[in-house]
């Protein structure tokens, strides 16, 4: 891996290593729209034969799924523990190459190769500006002229209300994070690795990308809308109820005054 590893990175790595991130898209139906609602959208810009890469792979959610549907992948990942999962789970496989790798630093994939790319952890990952901004910049170097890049955020309010004002004691969850009261801002996301954004700081960030890189935005669209918040509800639902919710998320997942109460989002750009 190239480059030294900052605080942050080394955070993320212990963080992961210990997390079965493999796992969290299909945990609960709740945790599982977030992955349907994001291929949803990837079926709509990938032809047959596009060469894709996941950057921040994980524990190879997507890059498993693409592979599988007959895409050729590079994945990408800053945690050892899961490039070696993933180094066993596709040994043997053509279509796949897994590297152990910095989103900030792709040095060892070549300019615009990729058809799509999927940055879908690295930026919530990471906490300074310019590294946020120099990890798009990458996304963008290694894909085609109009190639999509999926940029994926945390956002703060989905996780405030379904994790401390739907907790028992709010009032003293409150003090176990970095909380703004005037403004309701999460300034410290105290004990984890995610940084959880706002609309507004996402706005900045993208703005910056584009104006800095030639870059335009394509769409933004809500990963799982307010599944967490309702989460009981959503995996108590029929087959049939939760077909009709899946269809409401991607019906409304680009509206706007809905957008900043999804857990994940994601911004799609191109170049």
């Amino acid at each position: 891996m190239s480059k030294e590893l900052t605080e942050q990175d080394k955070k993320v790595i212990a963080q992961y290593s210990e997390y079965p991130e493999g796992k969290r898209l299909s945990y609960t139906r709740a945790n599982e729209t977030e992955f349907i609602v994001t291929m949803h959208y990837l079926h709509k810009y990938l032809k047959d034969g596009d060469y894709i890469a996941d950057v921040g792979a994980g524990g190879g959610t997507y890059t498993k799924a693409l592979v599988a549907e007959g895409y050729k992948v590079d994945a990408v990942e800053l945690t050892p523990e899961y490039v070696k999962q993933m180094k066993e789970q596709f040994f043997g496989n053509d279509h796949i190459r897994v590297f152990e790798g910095n989103a900030k630093d792709l040095n060892f994939l070549n300019d615009n190769a990729y058809d799509l790319v999927l940055a879908m952890g690295p930026i919530y990952s990471i906490k300074d500006f310019d590294e946020r901004k120099r990890a798009c910049k990458e996304a963008l170097r290694i894909a085609k002229p109009g190639a999509p890049v999926f940029i994926a955020f945390c956002l703060q309010d989905a996780p405030l209300i379904h994790e401390v004002y739907m907790s028992e004691d709010p009032a003293g969850e409150l003090t176990t994070i970095g909380y703004d009261r005037e403004s309701a801002f999460v300034t410290d996301n105290t004990g984890s690795s995610r940084i959880l954004d706002t609309i507004s700081a996402v706005d900045e960030l993208i703005d910056a990308v584009c104006l800095e890189n030639n870059a335009k935005k394509v769409c933004r669209f809500a990963q799982d809308g307010i599944s967490q918040i309702i989460s009981k509800s959503v995996n108590s639902m029929s087959d049939e109820s939760y077909a009709e919710w899946i269809q409401y998320l991607i019906a409304t997942a680009e509206r706007a005054d809905l957008m900043g109460y999804s857990d994940h989002i994601v911004q799609v750009i191109t170049k």
